[in-house]
């Protein structure tokens, strides 16, 4: 291995010593990821282990310095959003919904609200972000489909994401920008947070909870790092470690190579092709891969998280939750630590995941 890093010999005969060094191995992640990257590099045509060994250093653990740079720029004060208007209404057994726009980032930004069943202004009301899944919007009726337990009596909210469209019943609302991956997803929904504290009397903006599933589960872990005013969180098979998880050098060489990969994979793949292309800069592209990746952060989640995975799960891996899971248990101050682990569920229905949820967004109020 070490003779490998240092060799100037050729590409395929620095691969060879690897493979002549590894036959007499027992694997360990090391080797095995070594052995990756030279059959990646061959596959790829690139031009020899030093860019071949730019993955490894792409994907390896973040520096503290790292970490507080991201922490830097998150901390950095956002413009606020402005022009908040309401489109359109409609009511439905004592709960009225509300299509409301705004600008943010110079986007224009579409999502739902629901007010509490028979709302008056100024009566004290929680906040229910639900934060959704995939890269094609978001129906706004979702937020109609909350209303059991204690759930009849929060604001929720259904934002689409920049670049998206948020649909209800015939109309769509086309929100503008370019498509992130969490990081400016984060900025919107803290926007949203603001918009409906400034204009419905009553939300609390020191009770906010995020609930969402696959990318919106990455989103809403990420907004109980990043906004202190979400104070629980229920994460449904989300991305937790796009930087550091075992199988991600493979999965992105793959959407090198051309396969079709899951977006778990695909997305920090076209992060590396933008760092190769000279568009962005290494530090660029570490900030990015660092700054979707909750489990790096887990210090600073809430005291209240609740986490749902199925082990079949073939989109998202379900190591993403158990290590997040492992990270939580290590903390001594969690009031609400939960995961589930689904062993016949994929990336879908999870049997029982709604009444949890409700359970641990309900508790102790």
């Amino acid at each position: 291995m070490t003779r490998h890093h240092a060799s100037p010999t050729p590409l395929a005969s620095a691969c060879s010593l690897i493979s002549d060094a590894l036959s007499g191995w027992t694997p360990t992640a090391s080797t095995a990821g070594a052995a990756v990257i030279c059959a990646a590099s061959l596959a790829l045509g690139l031009a020899g282990p030093s860019q071949a060994e730019s993955l490894q250093r792409i994907f390896a653990p973040p520096t503290e310095a790292e970490q507080k740079a991201v922490l830097d720029v998150w901390a950095e004060p956002v413009a606020p959003a402005t022009r908040w208007m309401v489109e359109d209404s409609f009511e439905d057994d004592g709960f009225r919904l509300d299509i409301v726009s705004q600008r943010v980032e110079g986007n224009s930004h579409f999502s739902a609200v629901r007010t509490p069943q028979d709302y008056r202004p100024g009566q004290p009301a929680p906040i229910l972000v639900l934060n959704h899944g995939g890269w094609d919007g978001i129906e706004g009726e979702w937020a109609f489909e909350l209303v059991d337990d204690c759930l009849a009596e929060f604001f929720v909210v259904v934002p689409s994401f920049r670049g998206e469209e948020l649909r209800i019943f015939e109309d769509t609302y086309a929100s503008t920008g370019e498509q992130s991956l969490i990081n400016r997803d984060v900025i919107d929904v803290m926007a949203l947070i603001s918009g409906v504290v400034d204009n419905y009397p009553g939300a609390q903006d020191d009770d906010v909870s995020a609930w969402g599933y696959s990318r919106g589960g990455g989103v809403s872990l990420m907004l109980g790092i990043r906004d202190p005013r979400v104070d629980r969180v229920v994460n449904v098979f989300g991305p937790t470690d796009v930087l550091t998880y075992p199988d991600m050098i493979n999965g992105v060489i793959g959407h090198l190579r051309g396969e079709e990969v899951s977006p778990y994979y695909g997305f920090p793949g076209t992060f590396v092709e933008a760092y190769y292309d000279g568009q962005t800069s290494f530090e660029e592209l570490r900030m990015q891969l660092l700054g979707g990746s909750a489990l790096h952060f887990a210090e600073l989640l809430p005291e209240r998280v609740q986490t749902h995975h199925g082990v079949r799960d073939t989109i998202v891996p379900v190591g993403n939750a158990r290590a997040l899971d492992q990270a939580l248990m290590r903390r001594s101050d969690m009031i609400t630590s939960e995961y589930f682990e689904y062993r016949f569920g994929g990336h879908g229905a999870l049997p029982g995941l709604d009444q949890r949820a409700t359970r641990m967004l309900c508790a102790d109020r």
